[in-house]
């Protein structure tokens, strides 16, 4: 990790500085100092999930997590640009895959910077939305005859509700294959109880899975 950018970005972050937060990631990009993948892996990331709240600050914990999280989630909307300049150099796979949360999974920032991913990786990526209904996931496999279906699962309450969704996929588009990821599959036993082709909790994995599908 670059840690002088970190600290800077961080300092933005912990001040609620929106502003200076927003135009220092993208002057990174800009400058060439970071790419896509290392402003997401090394910055933004970490700046999510290494989040702690001061004990003075306990009142507004939730408020602080959400302006963060806005400010994140700028930033990676305003590098959408970036990431379709680059992966207009990169070999397409010729396979499309759609990313969304499913019903009830408000955590979205992880699902959009792995449709970013996935574009820069040569995929035919759409990122679709958070609290994604059931039948509306469905509707979006009619729509878009995609290939792959990936779900970003963050709360490890809503496995449940991942796996009714995965089995619907299977009955009804058995061609599509399933994949999964987030932080709701670290925990024990969450991977085994759902009927899944594929797991990707880290870039390597998105890197080796673009490899299969150009096979």
């Amino acid at each position: 990790m670059d840690m002088k950018a970190y600290e800077t970005f961080m300092t933005f972050l912990k001040d609620e500085n929106r502003d200076e937060a927003i135009t220092y990631a993208l002057s990174l990009i800009e400058s060439g100092q970071m790419d896509i993948e290392s402003l997401y892996q090394k910055l933004l990331a970490p700046s999510l999930s290494l989040f702690q709240c001061d004990v003075s600050d306990e009142d507004i914990c939730i408020w602080k997590e959400h302006f963060r999280t806005s400010i994140i989630r700028t930033i990676i909307e305003s590098c959408y640009l970036y990431v379709l300049k680059e992966s207009k150099e990169k070999k397409k796979i010729g396979k499309k895959i759609v990313v969304l949360t499913p019903s009830f999974e408000y955590h979205e920032i992880g699902a959009i910077m792995v449709s970013h991913f996935l574009r820069l990786e040569g995929f035919d990526a759409h990122y679709i939305g958070a609290n994604t209904p059931k039948s509306e996931i469905l509707s979006a496999i009619r729509a878009y005859l995609p290939d792959y279906v990936a779900l970003s699962v963050t709360n490890p309450y809503n496995i449940v509700v991942t796996k009714q969704i995965t089995d619907e996929i299977k009955k009804f588009f058995p061609e599509v294959k399933i994949v999964v990821g987030g932080l709701a599959f670290q925990h024990e036993g969450a991977k085994e109880s759902i009927n899944v082709d594929y797991v990707l909790q880290t870039l390597d994995d998105i890197k080796t899975f673009s490899k299969e599908g150009a096979a």
